[in-house]
């Protein structure tokens, strides 16, 4: 347990150094688990409490409120359930996709080695639930920027683990790390604009 608190202490301040420790001890993917599922409680904690403030946005605009608005929030317990489901499915997924890519551009790492380090790369999403608070506290259109500009300065330290995660994994050059993790979006990007462009290019028979 205390070696646990010492890599999550770490990743939050000190993610580099911390990153080529835990890859020289070993640390197990289990660890990883604790963290990404620590990780989802609090991000679906978050949406429970910031979800509110944005319905009732709507409900202070006359004629602004969509309709069946009350049937799209989910219950607590559903948000935080599919918080967990998606959040181990997308940290296997993504991480596979990301390793695959860094192999492509040289990597040297394992894929359980990406797999723990892009768990704990998501530790600062834990915040999300102290963030719901605060948004719950300031209410109305100054919750909403709350969460808004401090849900995008979580997402950006994400991003920055997430480059630290794939060099110390594979042992490449920042660069080649932040190659890694644009390429996929990129191409699905690409991939999406093709499909787009083709549905209005093809005639309707």
């Amino acid at each position: 347990m205390t070696d646990l608190l010492e890599d999550i202490f770490g990743t939050l301040f000190t993610p580099a150094s911390t990153f080529r420790r835990m890859l020289e001890e070993r640390t197990s993917v289990i660890s990883a688990a604790i963290v990404v599922l620590i990780v989802c409680i609090c991000s679906g904690a978050g949406s429970v409490l910031t979800q509110s403030v944005f319905v009732s946005l709507f409900t202070e605009f006359s004629g602004f409120e969509p309709a069946g608005i009350e049937e799209m929030v989910f219950s607590p317990t559903v948000s935080i359930t599919l918080s967990v489901i998606g959040g181990f499915i997308s940290w296997v997924v993504i991480a596979g996709i990301l390793h695959v890519v860094a192999k492509v551009l040289g990597g040297k790492g394992a894929f359980t080695e990406m797999l723990v380090l892009m768990g704990f790369a998501t530790l600062p999403s834990i915040f999300q639930a102290p963030i719901g608070l605060i948004t719950i506290l300031s209410g109305g259109l100054t919750g909403a920027f709350v969460a808004i500009g401090l849900g995008g300065i979580l997402s950006i330290w994400v991003l920055i683990l997430d480059v630290l995660a794939i060099k110390e994994a594979h042992k490449i050059s920042t660069g080649r790390a932040i190659a890694t993790l644009v390429l996929p979006f990129a191409v699905l990007i690409v991939l999406v604009f093709i499909l787009v462009i083709s549905i209005f290019l093809i005639p309707m028979p």
